[in-house]
Formats: structure tokens, sequence, C-alpha cells
């Protein structure tokens, strides 16, 4: 049979196979192409995206640290809370430029859009941020080799929540139990309570020391804050949220006496974290505990004699490494805020200056100078800032004030009028 020949076969152009290989190369071309549009557009969108989410972070929880400390009530956009949120927010670029922030639309509260928001906002305790770097917003992302398949624009957006609610613990304790505010009934009933007030209601001498003066009468009166009530002691809060007299309330702290039972206000009982001795006193005042304590929990006093002078002159003043040198350069500013006034020029978010103070209840603390017991309940825990010590340096001068705290399960809430501590987060 003869062999079939076809003709292009013969052909020398037709038969070579010079060439092939460019379009090998062609396709290998466009797939790296499609390739390196994937690493590298892709690339900038995944790395822009955390910077969106990083900037929109920064933003709500500046703005929650500042709607829960300098002023819950002012929602405005020159105020302090989106204006925190605002520059925290721009301070952080999305792949080398800033973001767009709109103050007016993109940085709003729970009744500006419920759906918006979780339901733990309910209570408006939350400031959104939103941030952009898109097309709609004039600032899209770069594309380079993603123009050659078509794609002509990428950008990101990111959202966060910041919640500034009530907060019943710390892990940094200060070692001083300090008498709370009580209700003066004597010697005028009702009376009006000042820094210079005394706890009167115990005999304070003789072998009936330390129990009820019936010459006393009525005897003053405290009674701990609960979650529907303030009661008698200090608290920042009204029932509107406006702030009282007590925030920024200058009192002194003075170390009291085992034998005392009448107590002045600023009284207080040195706590023993860790052990007895001056040196741990020392370091307590200087650093936190590091052992979360919660309104209601139980501290050991600590009853060895002496005042403490040196121990608390050292650890809040004189040491390097003082709480007062730790920022030295704040300073209790009464025409901030709005003439409520908050600390100044620091070199801190929040001053390590700022501590975290037990308030008990006097009489209480009548029972362990008795005997009768060997530790006190939190009643409450008050911010206050150090302001540095009496000339005698035997008081610690500061301000009442609200200071961040942690959420600790359990029982002993407080309500909103009471809560010195706000505890700051991220919620979504």
């Amino acid at each position: 049979m003869a062999r079939h020949r076809y003709p292009a076969m013969d052909n020398p152009r037709y038969a070579s196979e010079r060439g092939a290989v460019l379009i090998q190369v062609a396709i290998a071309s466009l797939v790296l192409i499609a390739f390196t549009s994937f690493v590298v557009d892709y690339g900038i969108l995944w790395v822009s995206r955390n910077a969106a989410q990083n900037s929109a972070d920064a933003g709500a929880l500046a703005g929650a640290i500042a709607l829960g400390l300098d002023d819950f009530d002012n929602r405005n956009d020159d105020g302090p809370a989106k204006l925190a949120a605002l520059n925290f927010a721009l301070a952080n670029d999305i792949f080398g430029e800033d973001p767009e922030v709109d103050v007016e639309t993109d940085i709003y509260f729970y009744p500006d859009d419920p759906a918006k928001f979780p339901a733990e906002c309910v209570d408006d305790s939350c400031i959104r941020v939103d941030v952009y770097r898109n097309q709609d917003r004039g600032n899209p992302l770069p594309i380079w080799f993603g123009l050659l398949v078509g794609l002509n624009d990428q950008g990101v957006r990111a959202t966060a929540i910041g919640r500034a609610a009530l907060a019943n613990a710390t892990d940094c304790l200060k070692p001083w139990a300090v008498v709370d505010r009580w209700q003066e009934r004597h010697p005028v009933n009702p009376g009006v309570w000042t820094p210079t007030s005394t706890f009167d209601k115990y005999i304070e001498t003789g072998p009936n020391k330390g129990t009820p003066d019936p010459a006393i009468a009525p005897p003053d009166l405290y009674i701990a804050p609960s979650e529907d009530d303030p009661g008698t002691g200090f608290h920042p809060f009204n029932a509107d949220h406006s702030y009282t007299s007590d925030y920024g309330l200058q009192l002194v702290l003075k170390a009291g006496d085992n034998n005392d039972f009448q107590f002045g206000s600023g009284w207080f009982k040195a706590l023993s974290f860790g052990g007895p001795g001056g040196a741990v006193y020392e370091d307590n005042i200087k650093g936190c505990v590091g052992i979360t304590y919660k309104i209601g929990d139980e501290l050991e006093v600590n009853n060895e004699p002496g005042e403490k002078v040196g121990p608390t002159r050292q650890g809040v003043m004189t040491d390097s490494d003082s709480l007062y040198n730790q920022d030295p350069t704040a300073f209790w500013d009464p025409t901030i805020n709005g003439g409520r006034g908050g600390v100044n020029v620091s070199a801190f978010a929040c001053s390590p200056r700022i501590v975290a103070v037990p308030l008990v209840n006097p009489d209480m603390i009548a029972e362990v100078n008795k005997g009768g017991r060997t530790t006190v309940p939190i009643s409450n825990i008050m911010g206050f800032f150090i302001e540095g010590l009496t000339p005698d340096n035997k008081g610690v001068v500061g301000r009442l004030m609200t200071m961040p705290g942690l959420m600790s399960v359990g029982e002993a809430e407080i309500g909103p009028e009471s809560a010195f501590l706000i505890n700051i987060s991220l919620i979504r």
C-alpha cells in the first residue's frame, strides 16, 4: 500500500519546531502577570486591611478613653471623645497615606444609629469609628499589575467600637484603706461634711473604747454604695451622669493609729500586700500588687505599730522611682475639661500618678482597732491623682477622679453614680 504524504510535512518551514517556545512564553507570561497581580496588588490590599483595622481600633480606644475619663456627655464634633478618636485614627496611616475619617459621619454613638452597634451598647457607653481608603473617598490603594488584567481600583475600610463601661476591680491597688465619706449628724444633724470633718460615733478612751458613745446622739452614719444607691460615700457622678463636686476634690490621706476611734477625713489604715515590713509597703506604693481586687473583697490590714511616715514619703515622693517621679511633669489643672479639672502635661495617656485607692467603712475600721477583725471589705475604689506630700511629709495630697479599671464577675456590683473605675475595651 502506498503511504500517503502531506505536502506540509515535506516543507521544512512547516516541519520546523522553531517559534513554539514563543507561544509557551506568551502563555506563561500571562500566568506570571496574573500571579504577580495576585501577589503584589492583593498583598497591598491585605497589608492595608490590617493597617485600616489598626487605625479604627486606635481611634475607638482613644474615643472610649476620652468618653469614660474626660467627658461622658460631650458628644459634639469638637468634644474630647470625637477629637481623640479622630486624631488617633489619623495617626495610623494606611499604606503611606492618612485614612479618610469624617468626624461628622464616621465617628458616632449608639443613639446616632443603633443598628450599627451590638446590644451591650444600649446604655450609650460606646463609640464607633469607621475608616476608609478607597475609590469612593478619593484615596484608593495603588494598583499596578492588576491593570493588565482589567482591575482598575482597590480599597479598604475598617470599623471598630470602643466601650467605656463601669468597672469594679483593679490589679494595682495601693496599700491604703481610706475611710469613705459619711453623713455628718454630730454635732449638727444634718451637718455638712467637709475635708476637715471627723467621724463621731465611738468612745475613744478607757475600758469601753471602741463601743458606741451614748453621748453622741445621733452618731455620724455611713452607708456603703450599692448598685441602686450611692450611699453616703464619695461618688463622681450624679444620676444624670453629670459630675459631682467629688470629682477633683482635694483630699489629704494620713496614716491612722491602731488606737484611733475618731476618724478624720482621709484617715487610712495601712494594708498588708505580700507580707509585713516597711520595704514591702513602700514597694506596693510604687508599683502594682498584681492581684485583682474587686469591690466587696476583704483586705488584710497591717497592724504593725507606727505611721510608716518614712516608707510613705519615699514611695510617694523622694525615691527616684517614686510615684511622683514616674511622671514629674504632670499636674492637676483646674481649667481643663470645662472647668472640672484634670491631669495635664503627663508623659502618659494615663499618668502612673493616678492610682486606685480602696475606700472602706469606718465602722469596720473601728472593729479592726478593737481587735474584732483583721480584714476590711472594700466599699468602693476611687481614682486618686497624687499631687505630693503635706509640708510635714505625713500626708499624701491628691485629687479624686475616675480612672481605668477592670471588670470582675461576682457580687458587690456598684451603680453608675458611684463608679470611679471605668473599663475601656474594644468590643468589635
